[in-house]
């Protein structure tokens, strides 16, 4: 029998079939994100929720017409962000991602939307948390008149495979939209009633593994689960031991902790029924590797006249003599794209002298701040787990196309570190999920077992 996992992502749509038995990925189909919308001002992030839900169907049905034995299908996607649908479950509005800028956006007395309602609160808020998004819409008459709730672009696209007419979210997407009691698993209603919102706008929850409904097929769908918590599951082997570090269009690092802390200003996510994330994110990530091989791109069209479709294969190659004693002492800020916290931050190159500003100096002092910013995070967590790591597991494009970004993380970290076989791993999770909710596994760490690792 197969599994079918879908991911909806930022930059792209992707769906695997997966054998129930051994794991092996039999499909996978990816396709770019076809929702891309642009806005009536620069900080606005929206896609076509429409044109997405139609491509995740168009991949689903692919795949059920080449593997006719599929028991479960797993959805996941990207976090945060919201989309307005009304009382059929027709969206009624585009989906506002997470990198959506509205919530930096002045409010009053001086504090944006995010810092307004982040007092108010209490919690810690951030723009392009689905909260902060409707609070900013509803203040300023943006909420179509049709809506009757929101929900994520994986959550829409459940109801849209299994005929269900109201979202149902798993905590790990609800604690993505702000204002929620970890430990009640709820939205904080006194919290939402006090900004003016209405608390019954917000969509239900339920905790554990859960069918939502069935494709027209018979095959049970899950409730969607968030991206980062389908990495985890599809990447771990042996969580109570491992890192997560995802490095993609931006970068996590994640680790599992029993319990909420009671003191900790990091961001503590649901994962399972008694268990949480650890989380820390970089906003950049692997697009500050990204923006430099752009930058390289144009200087060679400036310096040579020169259309250049890739740089990224030179800056392989000009990595492959350099070595760590060679350094000038280059250091760079990769917080190009700012923090959760600091979102006016922007990142700056350090150290440069008469001689040390070349292509390889930049390479290299680009990729060790994006490791250096993730180890950062990884020192506010250690006190919180019970134990060290013992490995780290990578997963994303970003660590299995740059092997020498990777040696970062083994040289920045001091741990080995372990890449899953499966290249797609929320994807992958997102199976794994549907598979212990359809009932076809004892346990999640008995699904994981199905996990493999590089050589």
């Amino acid at each position: 029998m197969y599994r079918i996992g879908l991911d909806i992502g930022t930059t792209s749509v992707c769906g695997i079939c997966c054998d129930g038995k051994t794991g092996e990925i039999r499909q996978t189909i990816t396709r770019p994100n076809p929702g891309f919308i642009a806005g009536n001002h620069s900080w606005e992030r929206l896609q076509d929720a429409e044109a997405l839900i139609k491509e995740v169907k168009e991949i689903a049905t692919e795949l059920l017409e080449g593997w006719h034995e599929v028991d479960s299908i797993g959805v996941t996607g990207q976090m945060h962000g919201i989309v307005y649908m009304d009382a059929s479950g027709n969206p009624v509005s585009p989906l506002y991602t997470w990198q959506d800028g509205r919530g930096d956006r002045p409010y009053k007395e001086g504090h944006t939307y995010t810092e307004w309602l982040s007092r108010l609160t209490g919690y810690p808020l951030a723009t392009g948390y689905g909260a902060v998004t409707h609070f900013y819409n509803m203040v300023n008459g943006l909420v179509p008149d049709t809506a009757q709730t929101f929900c994520t672009i994986h959550d829409l696209a459940v109801m849209a495979l299994s005929g269900v007419t109201k979202p149902v979210l798993h905590p790990s997407d609800a604690a993505s939209f702000g204002i929620y009691d970890l430990k009640t698993n709820r939205f904080d209603e006194k919290a939402i009633a006090l900004t003016g919102m209405d608390a019954s706008f917000f969509p239900k929850v339920q905790t554990g593994y859960r069918i939502l409904g069935k494709t027209t097929e018979e095959i049970p769908v899950s409730v969607a689960i968030g991206d980062n918590q389908a990495s985890v599951l599809g990447s771990i082997r042996d969580m109570e031991n491992s890192l997560l570090i995802n490095v993609g269009t931006g970068s996590q690092i994640s680790c599992v902790v029993p319990d909420v802390p009671e003191t900790s200003d990091l961001d503590c996510r649901p994962l399972t029924d008694g268990s949480y994330l650890l989380a820390g994110s970089s906003l950049c990530g692997g697009r500050a590797y990204a923006i430099l091989e752009k930058f390289l791109r144009e200087t060679a069209s400036i310096v040579a006249d020169l259309k250049v479709e890739s740089a990224y294969g030179a800056m392989d190659r000009v990595m492959e003599d350099y070595h760590p004693a060679s350094r000038h002492g280059l250091k760079v800020d990769t917080t190009f794209g700012g923090t959760r916290e600091e979102p006016e931050k922007r990142g700056a190159i350090y150290g440069i002298d008469t001689d040390n500003l070349t292509m390889a100096n930049l390479c290299d002092g680009v990729m060790n701040g994006m490791v250096e910013e993730l180890y950062e995070m990884y020192q506010q967590m250690k006190p919180y787990l019970k134990k060290e790591p013992n490995r780290i597991v990578g997963s994303g494009n970003g660590i299995r196309l740059n092997r020498h970004l990777a040696q970062r993380f083994r040289d920045i970290f001091g741990l080995p570190l372990f890449i899953p076989v499966h290249k797609e791993e929320a994807a992958f999770g997102a199976a794994l999920f549907g598979m212990c909710a359809a009932g076809l596994s004892d346990s999640m760490e008995e699904a994981q077992r199905l996990i493999r690792y590089c050589e």
